[in-house]
């Protein structure tokens, strides 16, 4: 009887011993994917603020105080942090609606690039951009170099199918003067910025500013986005590999007659997206297709009208697609370009 109650009393330390060692690891393992789903943030970045003009400035590498001062505001940068370090500029150029919670999780410095990391969360729709500046701390021998920066986002939005997103337009006149700009089907426009009130009417100068004279206030575009429009795959195209986008992006709207300042504006607006996939079909639409859907009343008349809509629809593999045609047109005189997207469900 005694060794009967021996054993049972072993079979109980056993089994106790085996349901607290499984408590143990189940909390280890929920605290480790705890800590495995924090997202790791740059403590080092000194943020200098927002800004809805991107600021002009060819130095990428601030050596001193006195040359930060030359660029941004006093208060953000003490003197003394100059001692130690010199401190990359990194602008992130981002849209005030769609890109929310930015923040820069991780950085480094490899052959003279600066190779950034920020992560946003994605929400549809469009605003004015805005530009964030943030210093990065780099070693006092490092004096120039180049940045690049790789958006991921957080989240993938549902975004309406039936949208252009993001369309802006540009005026770039031969000399300044009042342009009036009219959207067809101007039903379908359900955000616009400034106002669009049966049109805009604006003092355009010839590097690209817009008077607007309802608000008073300057702008580098005009922005709007309209519904009902019926984007698909058709038999032509492009199927684009993640990693590719960029470069594909780059050569393409240089081809599509886009200069580097609005295809830059372009790709940071619509390269996050299109890296959340691991594939894309994307097929650009002719002018002929943009204008049955939306079409650009401009008085006086420009001599070069250029309109880029990107339509794309996420992929997990590739799919077969005859290889789109593109033309290069020439922008010769008072030239007006636009560009928007859309994607496919």
């Amino acid at each position: 009887m005694k060794k009967k109650n021996i054993k049972n009393k072993n079979l109980v330390f056993i089994i106790t011993g085996v349901v607290l060692i499984l408590a143990i690891t189940i909390v280890l393992l929920i605290l480790l994917n705890n800590k495995k789903g924090e997202e790791k943030v740059v403590t080092d970045a000194i943020f200098l603020g927002d800004y809805s003009d991107e600021i002009k400035t060819d130095k990428k590498v601030l050596t001193s105080y006195n040359e930060y001062l030359n660029v941004f505001e006093e208060g953000k940068v003490e003197e003394k942090a100059f001692d130690n370090n010199n401190y990359a500029v990194v602008e992130i150029a981002y849209d005030s609606c769609t890109d929310k919670d930015i923040k820069i999780n991780s950085y480094e410095v490899d052959n003279n690039v600066l190779k950034v990391t920020a992560s946003y969360t994605a929400n549809c729709g469009v605003c004015a951009p805005y530009y964030m500046y943030y210093l990065l701390p780099v070693d006092k021998t490092v004096t120039d170099l180049s940045v690049e920066i790789n958006y991921v986002a957080r989240n993938k939005p549902d975004c309406d199918p039936n949208v252009a997103y993001k369309p802006i337009i540009y005026l770039y006149p031969e000399e300044d003067m009042d342009v009036e700009v009219k959207l067809t089907n101007s039903e379908n426009i359900f955000v616009s910025y400034p106002r669009y009130n049966d049109g805009w009417k604006v003092y355009a100068k010839t590097n690209g500013d817009l008077y607007d004279k309802v608000t008073n206030r300057y702008y580098y575009a005009l922005y709007w986005e309209g519904n009902n429009h019926r984007a698909e795959v058709k038999e032509d195209g492009f199927v684009v590999k993640k990693e590719d986008t960029l470069a594909f992006l780059e050569e393409k709207l240089a081809l599509l007659g886009l200069n580097e300042r609005e295809a830059n504006e372009f790709i940071v607006y619509w390269l996050p997206k299109l890296e959340a996939n691991e594939y894309n079909y994307i097929r650009f639409e002719t002018m002929e297709e943009i204008n049955s859907y939306m079409k650009l009343e401009i008085n006086p008349n420009p001599d070069t009208i250029i309109r880029v809509l990107m339509d794309y629809k996420a992929l997990d593999k590739p799919i077969e697609v005859k290889e789109q045609v593109l033309n290069t047109p020439k922008r010769v005189g008072f030239t007006v370009v636009e560009w928007g997207g859309s994607e496919i469900k």
